[in-house]
């Protein structure tokens, strides 16, 4: 009668065993998966909202897209884009990125390249973006999407 009652006990706690083993793999995404996605930031520098896409291959480049509502430090008063490609080393994506103003008029202007890092802690989930910026607290990415 006990071995009776063991076996589903048995099988129930494998069963969560089991998934909880696979619920924290999906949470420990390995190369480019664990960096593709959509993630957002609040610029430490002048408050505005940062979006950041990345699409990454199998052969370990990434494009990189980031929309931002104030490109203070590149164009004054406007909205700004950066893109580029880069490749993932481990927890770090790195990313030569051309700075775009957006004109009134549609169109937009160069405003120059930026080497950026972006280094995925794995713990919390974020993208930390290091760059040459003069800004003294980095910005910190959240994934929104995958």
């Amino acid at each position: 009668m006990i071995h009776n009652n063991l076996c589903p006990a048995f099988a129930l706690i494998l069963g969560l065993t089991l998934s909880g083993w696979t619920m924290a793999g999906n949470t420990h995404e390995t190369g480019q998966r664990a960096f593709t996605g959509l993630w957002q930031s609040i610029d430490s520098f002048d408050g505005s909202t940062q979006y950041l896409s990345i699409t990454c291959s199998p052969e370990r480049s990434c494009d990189v897209r980031l929309n931002d509502t104030a490109f203070t430090l590149s164009c004054v008063n406007q909205t700004g884009f950066a893109q580029g490609a880069g490749s993932v080393l481990r927890d770090v994506l790195t990313v030569e990125l051309t700075l775009y103003c957006s004109n009134l008029d549609g169109t937009s202007s160069l405003a120059g390249t930026q080497l950026n890092k972006f280094v995925l802690d794995r713990r919390n989930g974020t993208l930390t973006n290091l760059n040459d910026d003069p800004v003294p607290v980095p910005n910190v990415f959240h994934r929104i999407s995958k």
